[in-house]
């Protein structure tokens, strides 16, 4: 189907801006989890699915931004606790204490 073609382009396209966008460097390994364009991108060991791809770059977030989010989303999964922020207040307010 050539509208599903042309989609899964236009999210290659978006995904290489994301990559550009927050990596100084371009990851040695980018792909989609099992092929599923759209679904879990995964730059090196870092996994972002697209739904967190566009909230970083429709608010505009910084690399620094990006990445002590995903840092601190991290600790709270390896301490098996909730987020207290989501990623849209991280960006507007900062880390919290």
């Amino acid at each position: 189907m050539k509208e599903l073609k042309k989609l899964e382009e236009e999210i290659n396209a978006f995904a290489d801006y994301f990559v550009k966008k927050y990596f100084k460097v371009k990851p040695s390994d980018i792909y989609w989890v099992a092929d599923m364009v759209g679904g879990v991108l995964i730059a090196n060991d870092y996994f972002f699915d697209l739904d967190f791809m566009m909230e970083a770059v429709r608010n505009k977030a910084t690399p620094k931004q990006l990445f002590d989010f995903y840092d601190l989303e991290l600790k709270f999964g390896m301490e098996d606790k909730p987020m207290e922020i989501n990623f849209k207040n991280f960006i507007i307010y900062g880390k919290i204490k």
